[in-house]
């Protein structure tokens, strides 16, 4: 097995450190975080990881763009115009649905890392998708640029290696604070941190620690589906040396909620109850709601009682100044 190219883009390690004040809210609970909210580059959070390794790829094929898909507050699209930034790349981000009027969160920083942004009705794009993005790239070659693709989240099997870095370093930590058995808890979407965290477990053998995905959009068919598909991929492309199998993948279901990026009244209290006890924030459309799936976990005895419980903290704090009536109602 040999890793990829990366370009060092990412402030790492980034921490674990224990939720004491939130613990003793619950008996004493063992509540960790793992800080990828803190990986650098303007607040990047999980997608830098992966990005880092496919702005190698794109560098080393001499490409000068990068094209990728999201909501107007997408983590996933703010990253990599900060990347293009950094790097000196070109930037272009193809949004759905339209936004408002109003330029905010994610999106202001999409336009002051100088990203070129395109529009898109969700039905037409979803009904379009693959015809957009094919016109988009052949427009971008024929005016001289030669663009790299990334799909929606980075979740790509280059991507995937993101993830599986991070566990190497997390399994690191978590030996250095005597911590052999845990739980570890992790948002998914497009799926790509998961997959690379289910990777990065079996690769470090790590036996003893259970992951666990939360949804966050879809539900837990499509994602067996989705990043089964992905992790089989990634397996075979990169020869890594594991048996993969569908079984390896488990799911804490019922926080979606209504949809993706709507958010609800528990994922609010739970931004409000981190931020007071921690002074640490998550986001309505990832975190928070992940997150209610410790909250909840810790209530009834499930998780930080009998061994710690660790939440792969993806960042997102961008998105909260897009809600703030929301977080400020009562």
């Amino acid at each position: 097995m040999q890793e990829p190219k990366r370009l060092s883009l990412a402030t790492l390690p980034t921490p674990l450190v224990r939720l004491e004040r939130l613990g003793r809210m619950f008996d004493d609970a063992q509540i960790w975080m793992k800080r990828d909210d803190l990986t650098g580059l303007e607040l990047s959070g999980n997608k830098v990881r992966k990005l880092e390794y496919i702005a190698a790829d794109a560098v080393s094929r001499g490409c000068d763009t990068l094209v990728t898909e999201g909501t107007c507050q997408s983590n996933h699209c703010r990253a990599t115009a900060a990347v293009c930034a950094k790097l000196g790349l070109h930037a272009v981000l193809l949004i759905r649905p339209e936004p408002p009027d109003e330029v905010q969160g994610n999106h202001l920083l999409d336009a002051l890392f100088g990203a070129q942004t395109r529009y898109y009705p969700l039905e037409r794009f979803n009904a379009e998708r693959e015809d957009i993005v094919e016109g988009v790239l052949a427009e971008l070659n024929d005016a001289g640029h030669k663009p790299r693709w990334i799909p929606m989240g980075a979740s790509e099997p280059l991507g995937c290696w993101g993830y599986i870095r991070a566990i190497a370093e997390l399994a690191e930590q978590l030996n250095g604070f005597g911590i052999s058995a845990c739980d570890v808890i992790v948002p998914v979407s497009s799926g790509g941190t998961y997959a690379g965290a289910l990777l990065g477990t079996l690769l470090n053998r790590m036996m003893d620690v259970q992951l666990w995905g939360v949804p966050v959009s879809d539900d837990v068919d499509y994602h067996m589906r989705e990043i089964g598909g992905l992790c089989r991929r990634t397996v075979n492309q990169f020869e890594l040396p594991i048996d993969f199998a569908d079984t390896s993948m488990r799911f804490i279901d019922g926080y979606v909620g209504e949809g993706y990026a709507i958010p609800y009244a528990a994922a609010i209290q739970a931004i409000r109850l981190l931020a007071k006890t921690e002074g640490i924030m998550l986001d309505p459309v990832y975190t928070a709601k992940a997150f209610c799936s410790i909250l909840d976990g810790v209530k009834d005895g499930r998780l930080g009682q009998d061994r710690p419980v660790v939440f792969i903290h993806t960042g997102g704090i961008f998105s909260d100044f897009a809600w703030p009536q929301n977080l400020l109602e009562d």
